[in-house]
């Protein structure tokens, strides 16, 4: 694991190399780790407008699919740590095609890098660390459970445990998929630029400009160290 892990960081660094001044794109790359119910998705697409930049998402899953010539609903089941060993097989036994942990790791790899080489807003699937030595702002949504059940719980007019349970599952998966692609602790705030708590931060506007001028700040301490 650790090899493979060495070969994708050594792929973004030669990646790198290949951008402008500063390890940009011509636009803005940002990548957002969130948890469920903190409001990162939604974050994430103002930050898109504001900036006016794609927003990745399941769009990364659906490049996946195309490389693999992959179902992305079928796929779906295996994204961000849902999918276990078994399923894995069971789905290569199914469909003949090669979804070892090794071969999605390289493709995810890949699609990133290839996203971000445009410019745009990346929300998981370890994005955060495969861009760890470019230029790319790396943020991390987060919110206490309470907060982000009650959220959760009013959005989909669910009870609030039930929200909390759903709320625990995803953290797990999301944190477990990193670890399993990266071994990379997703609660690990060095992993990020910037960790920010949606708790009291509730306006996504006020989150953006915050996110913004963190982005530009990265920029030019990564020009200034490239110069």
């Amino acid at each position: 694991m650790k090899g493979l892990v060495g070969y994708d960081l050594r792929v973004s660094a030669g990646w790198r190399r290949q951008l402008p001044a500063g390890g940009f794109s011509e636009h803005s790359v940002i990548a957002i780790a969130r948890d469920h119910g903190a409001g990162g998705k939604a974050i994430g697409a103002v930050l898109a407008q504001r900036l006016g930049v794609p927003l990745y998402d399941r769009q990364i899953l659906e490049k996946i699919a195309e490389r693999l010539k992959a179902d992305p609903d079928s796929l779906h089941a295996l994204d961000e740590g849902v999918g276990s060993a078994r399923e894995l097989w069971l789905y290569r036994m199914v469909t003949g095609i090669d979804l070892s942990p090794g071969t999605y790791r390289r493709h995810l790899v890949n699609v990133i890098l290839s996203l971000a080489k445009i410019g745009g807003i990346l929300c998981g699937r370890g994005a955060h660390v495969v861009l760890s030595t470019s230029a790319a702002l790396r943020v991390r949504i987060t919110g206490s459970p309470g907060v982000c059940a009650e959220r959760v719980a009013a959005k989909e007019n669910i009870p609030v445990e039930d929200a909390l349970r759903r709320i625990e599952e995803v953290n797990h998966n999301r944190g477990k998929f990193v670890w399993d692609m990266f071994q990379s602790r997703l609660n690990d705030p060095t992993q990020f630029d910037l960790v920010i708590n949606t708790d009291r931060l509730t306006d996504h506007e006020h989150v953006v400009e915050m996110i913004v001028s963190a982005s530009q700040a990265i920029g030019a301490y990564k020009h200034e160290r490239e110069e």
